[in-house]
């Protein structure tokens, strides 16, 4: 039994599969409310994205890796996506995370294991 939340990991703070499934939901649901960042999402099938973020969020945060989905850099390719995009969508996580109760510490956990995607994910501008 674990009462110390130092003991436990990241994955189990974040409330394991689903916790995850749940702040994966607010995310969108912000993300999708986002004027700015809708528009990355208009041809996506949104169930498939969802699971993948959970997959991804899962095996981030230490949990199993199911994560199969196509490489980051691949996956976000000419999308346009910027410095500013990007940070709106850690916003966003932030949000629903906390929404979900998860507590700050886990939170910055989250965006430190989110933040070194940022090459990866955003394209440089010309």
């Amino acid at each position: 039994r674990m009462t110390d939340t130092s003991e436990a990991t990241l994955y189990q703070r974040l409330g394991e599969g689903a916790g995850i499934a749940a702040v994966v939901d607010g995310l969108y649901s912000r993300i999708m409310a986002d004027e700015t960042l809708a528009p990355f999402f208009e041809h996506t099938r949104m169930i498939e994205q969802k699971r993948h973020m959970a997959l991804f969020l899962a095996a981030a945060a230490g949990g199993p890796d199911g994560y199969k989905g196509k490489d980051l850099g691949v996956a976000h390719a000419g999308r346009g996506i910027s410095d500013a995009d990007f940070d709106r969508v850690i916003g966003h996580a932030a949000a629903a995370l906390a929404e979900a109760g998860v507590d700050a510490d886990a939170i910055d956990q989250v965006a430190g294991a989110l933040m070194p995607l940022r090459a990866k994910v955003t394209t440089a501008a010309a």
